[in-house]
């Protein structure tokens, strides 16, 4: 009997903690699209402060969530979702690297470089990600030696490197998977 309340206990205690952890690489502050767009923005609400409601009063509150009450998430990045990682000589998963957009979903983010001693989550990680993701200029269409070089530049991965693997869903809906 001690033996079943014992089990018993183990497993609920096991539940809480696992539900305590949660997601912890869910983006709550994801960077915002500075692209063209800005300008265009700022024209929208200028317009909107300008023109008053029915009520007599201006309305152009973003509240920085869509309907379905997901984080707006939209980025200038050409891709939904990067995995990155590399070997180093004497380390295996050296970098790892994982960023996910999905539409209608929380934006995530991870990213640990234990040569830099980086490990980052969220909303900090999503910091050092954005300065790195916003120098890329390729597409699906970049040749795949170039996509590498773009991105073993932007994260400083050393040259005696022994695997690298890259996996990028872009916006088009293009998956293609890259390899050093």
């Amino acid at each position: 009997m001690k033996r079943s309340l014992l089990m018993l206990g183990s497993i609920v205690l096991l539940s809480i903690l696992l539900v305590a952890c949660g997601d912890d690489d869910e983006v709550e502050n994801p960077p915002q699209d500075t692209t063209g767009e800005e300008n265009q923005q700022t024209e929208d609400n200028n317009t909107e402060t300008n023109e008053e409601t029915d009520t007599g009063t201006t309305d152009n509150t973003d509240t920085g969530t869509t309907s379905d009450g997901t984080a707006n998430t939209e980025t200038n990045y050409n891709f939904i979702k990067f995995d990155l990682e590399a070997d180093y000589p004497d380390t295996n998963d050296a970098l790892d690297v994982d960023f996910e957009n999905e539409p209608n979903e929380n934006m995530e983010a991870s990213y640990r470089d234990q040569s830099q001693g980086i490990d980052l989550n969220g909303d900090e990680a999503m910091e050092e990600l954005d300065n790195i993701f916003a120098s890329f200029d390729f597409d699906e269409t970049t040749a795949n030696e170039e996509v590498l070089d773009a991105v073993i530049e932007g994260f400083n991965i050393p040259e005696e490197a022994t695997n690298i693997e890259l996996e990028i869903d872009f916006n088009n809906g293009t998956e293609k998977e890259y390899r050093r």
